[in-house]
């Protein structure tokens, strides 16, 4: 009989690609989706309401594309806890960025001498 040992000590146990507190949450959270939602769902779309419902719960654990070393389900927590208020900046084009606001600045400039000093917007 093979034991799996893991090569770090801190290693989570996986199965199926997900950590058992992950599959855990993943069987509840559906079931009770399941359970919950069976009611508004015609018996006839029965069989693809599981599906789709299984279906988008695995996809919720896979890991996000655009967001390393988070989960779907992390982004979406992130995606609805932000603040819409702020902005942040991404200096994906520092210099272009630099010239942009330069560029600006000397409009308002130019607009606020057009308009004898006073600017109304």
């Amino acid at each position: 009989m093979k034991y799996q040992i893991p090569k770090e000590i801190k290693a989570k146990p996986k199965i199926l690609g997900l950590e058992m507190r992950e599959l855990v949450i993943l069987l509840i959270s559906s079931l009770l989706v399941l359970t919950i939602l069976r009611d508004f769902v015609h018996s006839v779309f029965m069989i693809p309401y599981f599906a789709a419902v299984i279906g988008f719960m695995i996809y919720l654990f896979m890991p996000s594309g655009h967001n390393p070393e988070k989960r779907h389900y992390e982004s979406f927590i992130l995606f609805f806890r932000h603040k819409k208020s702020v902005y942040h900046t991404i200096d994906r084009h520092k210099q272009a960025n630099i010239r942009l606001r330069q560029k600006w600045s000397t409009e308002e400039v130019v607009k606020q001498n057009e308009s004898g000093g006073k600017n109304y917007s």
